[in-house]
């Protein structure tokens, strides 16, 4: 919950309260009412109203007027008032405003996003041949502190197709999610970049099947935060959603799997390999930028220190990419789904690898993901890291289950605490992007030093 919302709980509380406890009318619980006046319309103003809250609302405005008519409250209206309060809480606390955790490092994180055409690819999920393919990218990076009072970006931009798509997407009632107009990130939209001389590794973000790129911000701020520039990619018809600079919104298209011989081969090898090439277009395009003068990142990107990392089918494309193209320095899979990976990845990949995956897939009656996630690790030619998160589920390698506290109850998240699994995500990932981008040795990975009991620890040289 929000601060004023906190306070306003609090005083409605204190104003039911004194009533049932003393049949006294003191001058300050006059006083009180008009600070929950107050504080319901700096909660207006400041926070942003939303349905969680409307109980409370009713309850404060009803509890105001009540106390400054010095009428006195009968105990059965007091007792139903706290049942009301009760359900007044439990609403916005189930159901937060949700915010990824901060990150911990030493820069402030700069953020903007990008509209690319690679003109140079056909897009095979549309109907019309001419079309080529569109990307919408987001990047963070290390910045400027912000001036005071100056307001973070939004968690989801085009909140109005943002939240219906996702509500779709997790089997909810739309209205359950209007909120997430009010979510902020701790990135600052076009931020400067920070004001030194250096040039920052960087790190490619690929979503999971019918995701978004935001899904991982929490990840992303924080390897940011320590002086990496993330770029996270939307790959179009894939993902959950895409909205373009002019308007155009694209969802989801089913037909990425199709078996129609008189269609372009649509399978899910197919589809890791355009994810792949994806990010190879996206390091292109900021190959251009590092040249560009003017461009906020002319010369701050060390192209030569490249790191991917992915969840889901994102993770996969990592694997395909970092198998072929020598920009890739390390890869990182987040509950990867492997099975579409060339066969070739069973010779071993030729970087430094890290798999981090729940110790079953979605599917435990249909696991042939598990088995090639560990032949992967075990052929790998470089540093090889297997970790397994006992009883974590699917989306446990996202933000999602900072969403609510009713996540696991929901099936959309294990019963690991959401707070406890983000913290331990960034610990690995920065662990092992700083070892093999930034040449920093970390103790982290000899899996000696970090006391996760869920995980089991497995390396390779």
């Amino acid at each position: 919950m929000r601060l004023v919302e906190i306070l306003l709980l609090v005083s409605c509380l204190l104003l039911l309260g004194w009533p049932l406890l003393r049949r006294t009318h003191p001058r300050w619980l006059n006083w009180l009412s008009i600070v929950v006046i107050l504080l319901l319309i700096d909660h207006f103003i400041l926070e942003g109203y939303r349905w969680q809250m409307v109980p409370a609302y009713i309850l404060a405005v009803g509890l105001a007027v009540w106390t400054l008519t010095r009428r006195k409250l009968p105990v059965v209206a007091g007792i139903g008032g706290m049942i009301w309060l009760s359900f007044a809480t439990a609403l916005p606390v189930l159901l937060p405003v949700p915010r990824p955790l901060a990150p911990t490092g030493p820069y402030a994180v700069g953020t903007a996003v990008y509209y690319l055409t690679d003109t140079n690819r056909n897009e095979i999920y549309t109907d019309d041949p001419n079309d080529k393919r569109e990307l919408m990218v987001q990047v963070w990076y290390p910045a400027q502190p912000p001036e005071p009072g100056i307001k973070p970006a939004l968690y989801l931009e085009d909140i109005e197709v943002a939240g219906p798509a996702i509500a779709q997407r997790l089997n909810m009632p739309a209205f359950l999610l209007d909120h997430l107009n009010l979510a902020y990130s701790q990135s600052f939209t076009d931020a400067e970049i920070a004001n030194e001389d250096t040039a920052y590794p960087v790190i490619i973000f690929s979503h999971g099947l019918n995701g978004f790129r935001n899904q991982n911000t929490t990840m992303i701020q924080e390897l940011a935060s320590y002086g990496y520039v993330v770029a996270a990619i939307d790959h179009t018809y894939a993902n959950i959603f895409t909205v373009f600079p002019d308007g155009r919104v694209t969802f989801y298209e089913p037909r990425i799997f199709s078996d129609d011989p008189a269609e372009p081969p649509r399978n899910s090898h197919t589809l890791v390999g355009v994810w792949a090439q994806d990010i190879a277009f996206v390091l292109d395009q900021m190959a251009f930028w590092q040249e560009e003068a003017g461009n906020r990142f002319n010369g701050r990107l060390d192209l030569n220190h490249v790191g991917v990392f992915g969840h889901s089918t994102g993770g996969g494309a990592m694997a395909e990419f970092c198998l072929t193209d020598p920009r890739c320095q390390a890869g990182l899979g987040l509950d990867a789904w492997v099975e579409p990976v060339s066969n070739a990845v069973l010779n071993g990949m030729p970087v430094p690898l890290m798999l981090i995956q729940a110790d079953h897939w979605q599917s435990e009656s249909d696991d042939n993901n598990s088995p090639r996630a560990r032949a992967i690790y075990e052929a790998g030619l470089a540093d090889s890291y297997l970790l397994i998160v006992a009883g974590a589920a699917h989306y446990d390698f996202t933000d999602l289950p900072l969403f609510s506290p009713l996540t696991p109850q929901l099936g959309l998240s294990s019963d690991i605490p959401s707070k406890q699994m983000a913290t331990m995500l960034n610990e690995y990932a920065l662990a092992f992007f700083n070892q093999y981008l930034k040449g920093e040795k970390s103790d982290v990975l000899t899996g000696s030093t970090v006391d996760y009991p869920e995980i089991t620890f497995n390396y390779h040289p």
